[in-house]
């Protein structure tokens, strides 16, 4: 019975030896230096292996979580897409099937054709609103903006389409109307850019300073109403 009521002081006082001073439980035979070893805690061995394993586990992660961050922004750019192809189709119904004449830029200063409008000018009736025009990825590093914020519109028209119907597009002709889009993004905002033109699949589109983007930077909209990258994806 004694040595029961040794061996439960001994634990006791290795838990609690903090709050009370040894002297306060004779009975208990404890070796010197055990408790301190107890509450010494991590060892810097030991934190730096957790610190290790954590660091291991952030490097995995965060790439993973900013993957699925740029796939749910081109799931999202592409429904805001699908939804200016349906209003592209009510205001066809409109107008004798003839594509609107629309700004390169919505608010530019500078206009192709002086009876021009915005793009949401033009179709915004047939949308949900404004924000239907803004991609989650939209960004415009030179002015530390994005083109929404500027342009009042994440997407840009083909110009060369307005006032005319698709299937009389030159291009549309030759190519038919699945090679013939409506609108992409202003710039590669779901990709990378300055990419190697060694590379088979990648996207040529700022032809003022020859930026090579990678493919699936730009989301299309095209005349035969499907969205998706440059290769129809």
């Amino acid at each position: 019975m004694k040595d029961i009521k040794k061996t439960f002081t001994h634990s006791f006082f290795c838990t609690a030896t903090a709050l009370k001073p040894p002297h306060q439980y004779p009975d208990a035979e404890v070796k010197p230096g055990f408790c301190h070893k107890l509450a010494s805690g991590f060892t810097l061995v030991e934190l730096m292996v957790v610190m290790s394993i954590i660091a291991m586990l952030l490097g995995i992660l965060i790439p993973a979580l900013s993957a699925a961050r740029r796939t749910a922004y081109r799931t999202m750019c592409k429904e805001n897409l699908h939804g200016c192809m349906v209003g592209f189709q009510m205001y066809l119904n409109d107008n004798k099937n003839v594509m609107p004449i629309i700004y390169n830029m919505p608010y530019s200063n500078k206009q192709d054709d002086p009876n021009s409008v915005s793009l949401y000018g033009v179709i915004g009736k047939y949308l949900s609103g404004p924000q239907a025009l803004k991609c989650p990825a939209d960004r415009w590093p030179d002015k530390n903006s994005s083109y929404f914020k500027e342009e009042h519109s994440s997407y840009e028209y083909n110009t060369m389409l307005g006032g005319k119907k698709i299937e009389d597009d030159w291009f549309a002709k030759r190519f038919g109307t699945m090679e013939v889009w409506m609108l992409h993004d202003y710039d590669g905002f779901h990709g990378k850019k300055n990419v190697s033109t060694g590379e088979i699949n990648y996207d040529f589109i700022n032809a003022q300073n020859s930026t090579v983007y990678s493919l699936g930077s730009f989301m299309y909209l095209f005349a035969d109403t499907l969205v998706g990258d440059r290769t129809r994806n």
